[in-house]
């Protein structure tokens, strides 16, 4: 089976037509592909490989999550750009996409039950309970159809460059929405986060970590009582 790129390329984005499902399915899992992002959408598939700019703000959102979700007693597990795929009638129907960092809150205990197994959402699996998509010079305002087929139910999209944060829902209609709390942690609120990411600007990742910790602890936890 051919790879699209070896693992230090650096690809696209690249897009490709009438691709179909099984091509895209076979494609993602060739190990040798596993440092590219691909989007698969009904026969078209996009072929990215991310830079480290567009790696750290999700990277430090994941921190907040796990920070927030630690030192309050939430269950959550991550599951990072694991690919989630659904197949849909016809060679080329069909939804693919990793996400930027994703987890699972409400659903983290069937994770833990599930272990190694791969997840499978055309067996029925869940999708993650909260999927983060950070933009850099591109919109994944265009992806959010691939995440209503996944079965997403909360979303949250930031743009590096305005340094902006909406958390979505999806309704009954499929489509999503912006909301005021998350859902899956609803003592965070776009602002809450926005001011978290401010937090230890130049300072090593474990100094953020125990930052985050405190700010939880100091801001958040006195006022879950109230909630």
């Amino acid at each position: 089976m051919a790879t699209v790129a070896g693992r230090s390329a650096r690809v696209g984005p690249i897009v490709l037509r009438r691709v179909p499902y099984d091509v895209y399915v076979r494609l993602v899992g060739e190990e040798a592909n596993d440092r590219l992002r691909m989007t698969y959408f009904d026969g078209t598939l996009e072929i990215m490989s991310p830079e480290r700019i567009h790696e750290v703000p999700s990277r430090r959102i994941g921190l907040i999550i796990l920070a927030v979700a630690s030192e309050l007693g939430i269950p959550c597990t991550g599951t990072g750009s694991t690919t989630f795929r659904r197949g849909g009638e016809g060679s080329f129907r069909g939804k693919g996409k990793e996400p930027d960092q994703s987890f699972y809150i409400e659903h983290a205990r069937w994770l833990l039950e599930k272990g190694e197994k791969k997840l499978d959402l055309d067996a029925g699996d869940f999708p993650p309970d909260l999927w983060v998509e950070t933009d850099n010079c591109g919109s994944s305002k265009g992806r959010l159809p691939v995440y209503a087929t996944l079965g997403v139910p909360e979303v949250w999209r930031y743009r590096s460059r305005k340094k902006t944060l909406a958390v979505l829902r999806q309704n009954a209609q499929g489509e999503y929405e912006p909301i005021e709390r998350s859902l899956g942690l609803p003592m965070l609120t776009p602002d809450l986060v926005l001011a978290a990411l401010a937090m230890g600007e130049g300072e090593l990742e474990t100094i953020r970590f125990k930052r985050l910790k405190e700010w939880v602890r100091e801001t958040l936890a006195p006022n879950m009582d109230n909630q």
